[in-house]
């Protein structure tokens, strides 16, 4: 689910390529589509309460009582598969790592962790000062990991401010396959424009979580701005999440809805992504966003808020557009400009492509996890 879901997925295939035995550990939802992994990777499914619910964002009772079933039925499952593994990364440095750490410390393991996000206040790199001191013990005791990934900049410098050493702190940036995530010729363009229905229409797609982080309500202000420069224009939205609704009545009220389209959960989005003609990236917060590099990878130019893993990717003209992050007017005249000049268009999404294969592919990423895991156990 989402864009650390599709990196876990993705890495755990490759290391089993590469000749690594792996295994995987994932909770079980509901109302979800289940990723299919390679034959050669076991996935272990972990129970957890509630398992309709999807969204993680905010710091509840609930949330709380679920993530710590789930990091509770991990813990079984590590136990009863101790002899298989040597190191345990996990994907996301939260709950789940807090209640598993001491216990595989105890049985003598290896730990990684990935930092999903930057400022959320859930994961190592945001709790210094959190939570009455609370957050300042669980910083004592996340001085046991072995090593931390920090996908970003911002990430990295949490980590640092949260006191953890330099020495244990790796940036190793996301990826994407680029078999899946690839331009294609203006012909096959065409033909996927006709198929989803776009005909000439300039198009601006957006992919990611319904959620207030990810700043759609800003997208769609600027929209309406666009409609009145632009009225050919449209606007494709990708995803699911509890703002799903509300977002389809905003475009209502702002008299918008003829030119934007709620596709809701794509399970290839990759088609969508090469039919279209700009990404935007409206976000408030985020990590390293995948849905950028999927995007980039696919020849979008991308217009995105400045912010997070955007900022280490995008050179602002170059490979993307860099907007302040929550400001319709900005994000309304940097969309304005694409698609007032196709030709520019065109220069930055070469260099966009350019971007994604030469630093951010599964290929260029993996060796740097082969070089983590064997410094771990040394």
């Amino acid at each position: 689910m989402g864009g650390l879901g599709r990196q876990a997925q993705l890495l755990t295939e490759r290391l089993a390529r590469e000749g690594l035995s792996v295994f995987v550990i994932a909770r079980r939802m509901k109302g979800l589509p289940s990723a299919e992994f390679a034959p050669d990777v076991r996935v272990f499914r972990a129970w957890s309460i509630r398992p309709v619910i999807h969204n993680f964002e905010q710091v509840s009772i609930l949330n709380i009582l679920i993530s710590l079933t789930f990091a509770i039925s991990c813990a079984i499952l590590l136990i009863r598969h101790r002899k298989k593994y040597h190191i345990v990364h996990f994907h996301g440095a939260s709950l789940p790592l807090f209640v598993n750490l001491p216990l595989l410390k105890i049985m003598g393991k290896r730990v990684v962790a990935k930092v999903a996000a930057a400022g959320v206040g859930t994961e190592a790199g945001s709790l210094r000062g959190r939570y009455f001191g609370i957050g300042s013990i669980i910083i004592r005791e996340l001085q046991m990991v072995d090593f931390f990934v920090a996908t970003t900049a911002e990430i990295r410098e949490g980590l640092l401010r949260d006191g953890f050493p330099e020495v244990k702190i790796l940036r190793i940036t996301n990826f994407i396959d680029r078999q899946m995530f690839c331009a294609v010729p203006v012909e096959e363009k065409r033909k996927l424009r006709e198929r989803i229905g776009l005909g000439d229409h300039p198009t601006v797609v957006f992919s990611g979580r319904f959620i207030e982080r990810k700043g759609i309500t800003f997208l769609l202000d600027a929209w309406h701005d666009i409609t009145g420069m632009f009225p050919d224009a449209r606007l494709i939205l990708l995803g699911n999440g509890p703002l799903l609704e509300k977002m389809k009545r905003k475009a209502l009220r702002l008299g918008i809805a003829h030119v934007v389209q709620f596709m809701g959960h794509v399970g290839e989005i990759a088609g969508i992504l090469q039919a279209s003609d700009i990404f935007v990236l409206p976000s408030l917060q985020e990590g390293m966003p995948n849905s950028l590099l999927e995007a980039m990878a696919c020849g979008l130019p991308p217009v995105a808020a400045r912010i997070g893993g955007a900022v280490d990717v995008i050179r602002d003209g170059v490979n993307g557009v860099l907007v302040n992050a929550g400001d319709r007017d900005a994000l309304a005249e940097g969309l304005g400009r694409l698609l007032a000049d196709r030709s520019r268009r065109e220069t930055i999404a070469i260099n966009a492509v350019g971007t994604i294969r030469d630093k951010f592919s599964l290929d260029a990423i993996v060796p740097f996890y082969l070089g983590l895991y064997k410094k771990v156990l040394t």
